[in-house]
This record gives C-alpha cells, structure tokens and sequence, in this order.
C-alpha cells in the first residue's frame, strides 16, 4: 500500500517540476491582457469623442 503513495508522490514532483517554470509567465500574460484591454477601451474612447483615429 506504501508504494502506491511513493509512486503518487513521485508522479506529482515529476508533474510540478515539469509545468512550474511555465507558471512565471502568468504575471506577465496578465500585465500583456491589461495593457491589451487599455489599448482597446481607449482607441475605442478616442473614436467617440473625436470623430476619428489618432494619428500618432
């Protein structure tokens, strides 16, 4: 009975040890998501209230 929990516990360090380094990237992708919908939400304000798209 021991050596299923042994193996379980294996099976899960070998699972946190492969996908861990990809957790890093969720801050970023969430700052990327923010920045996006800012982007957007602003254009989309600026069309409103001036008529038409900037130029910059």
């Amino acid at each position: 009975m021991n050596t299923i929990w042994y193996r379980l516990i294996l099976l899960s360090l070998l699972l946190i040890l492969v996908l861990a380094p990809f957790a890093g990237f969720a801050p970023l992708l969430l700052i990327m998501l923010i920045a996006g919908i800012y982007w957007f939400i602003s254009s989309i304000i600026q069309i409103f209230l001036f008529g038409e798209e900037s130029r910059e």
